[in-house]
């Protein structure tokens, strides 16, 4: 039931700069994240220019990776005017699929499909708004549809709000560089649920945060994400609150392409002493190595191009 209802609508120092927009609403073609937990809970109630956000608790629970394709007939007969699915696996199986309309840019989320649950806005898209996006965007918009949630059918309506609410330092000790300049994006979207004759039969919530790298370094940049999912439906017996947190690690083959060309390990295999060699336009602010788990096992903020392994097995 967790896995159905979490699918809804499914990164130390402060530092002063300029934001730069969100550039799209997707993610990297096989982007892969370490799903994660946290040992202290995270905090993500401030909001504004400046922020500093340290998850610095993380433990690597699982794998997820996404990829974008295009819609088939069948789906386009489900689901009108979608032109993308973004499709996500977890641990290598398939868990949803997001179908969206993109037009010059303008997002909106057309349906919604996982084992036992889908959700069709129909009636009505969910558009969170055109990008690129700054700082201060805000966007509300009605939706309604029609929802299959096992044995349950029915219509529900609702809205959805968008907003670049924050920005600052996002420190992570799973994935990537550890501290990164980072723009913030924040859906909440709210469903009331009919069934028959029967309105508001129960509500579904769902906060989505979604840390941006600034400025992004690739198509997309998102570091961080946290989507945490209210249902209270009564008439199925479900009152719950669940949190999916995923944080970036790596972009299959595009990471590769600019490792091969920029950036070479000189002693392959590695035994006591890691030396980079790199091209003349590249300077080193940091090294971070992880795990297979996604966890940082050494850290580094220098230009010094090597590192101390022998630590490791």
């Amino acid at each position: 039931m967790k896995t159905k209802l979490l699918f809804i609508v499914s990164l130390i120092t402060v530092l002063t700069y300029a934001q730069s927009p969100i550039n799209t609403f997707y993610v990297n073609d096989a982007a892969t994240f370490s799903v994660v937990t946290s040992n202290t809970p995270i905090d993500q109630s401030a909001s504004g220019a400046n922020q500093i956000w340290n998850f610095d608790q993380l433990v690597g629970v699982g794998i997820s990776t996404y990829a974008k394709t295009n819609p088939t007939a069948s789906q386009l007969t489900t689901f009108p005017n979608t032109n993308s699915v973004v499709v996500s696996s977890v641990d290598a199986i398939q868990s949803s699929e997001m179908f969206i309309k993109d037009v010059a840019n303008v997002i909106s989320i057309t349906g919604l499909r996982a084992a036992g649950l889908e959700l069709n806005f129909v009636t009505n898209n969910a558009t969170l708004g055109a990008f690129p996006m700054t700082y201060g965007f805000n966007n509300t918009d009605t939706v309604a549809g029609t929802y299959v949630y096992t044995t349950y059918s029915g219509t529900f309506t609702g809205n959805i709000v968008t907003s670049v609410d924050a920005y600052g330092t996002l420190y992570r000790n799973v994935g990537g560089v550890a501290n990164s300049n980072a723009t913030r994006l924040k859906t909440v979207i709210t469903i009331n649920l009919n069934y028959g004759f029967l309105t508001n039969v129960g509500t579904i919530t769902q906060t989505t945060y979604s840390y941006y790298q600034d400025p992004s370094v690739s198509a997309d940049g998102l570091l961080f994400r946290t989507s945490t999912t209210k249902a209270l439906v009564p008439l199925a017996s479900i009152d719950q609150t669940d949190t999916v947190m995923e944080s970036y690690i790596a972009t299959a083959l595009s990471t590769e392409t600019f490792l091969a060309s920029q950036l070479a390990i000189t002693q392959n295999p590695v035994q006591n002493q890691l030396q980079l060699e790199v091209a003349d336009a590249i300077t080193i602010q940091a090294i971070s190595i992880l795990d297979t788990n996604g966890r940082m096992v050494i850290s580094k903020s220098s230009d010094e191009k090597s590192v101390d392994v022998s630590r490791l097995q």
